[in-house]
């Protein structure tokens, strides 16, 4: 059975690579960094194929998520699933960057 991401062996068509061009954000940047560290050997707290779980587990949703929030997602049930931190430590940490980012103080 295929899932929503699954389109290998379907009809799609040829991609213009210009059309697509992507030039990533700062904080696209930074989840990009965080899965390198994630996925690094050395760390071992994440492998591909879990973080592809995990972006699969959005079933119906997949699409619904821009490419970069898929991957920050993937990462933050990853990390839960990993017991790396709580939901309350996350919902607690979330708070705080976004009462900081309201404040305008952002660093």
């Amino acid at each position: 059975m295929r899932g929503p991401q699954d389109y290998g062996g379907m009809p799609a068509g040829p991609v213009d690579p210009v059309k697509h061009e992507h030039v990533p954000t700062h904080w696209e940047k930074t989840v990009d960094a965080m899965m390198m560290l994630l996925f690094d050997q050395r760390r071992r707290l994440a492998r591909v194929d879990e973080s592809r779980r995990m972006q699969e587990a959005l079933g119906e949703d997949y699409h619904k998520y821009p490419y970069y929030e898929r991957w920050l997602q993937a990462i933050s049930w990853l990390m839960l699933e990993k017991g790396v931190y709580t939901q309350e430590e996350l919902e607690a940490k979330k708070a705080e960057v976004k009462a900081r980012l309201e404040s305008g103080n952002e660093s």
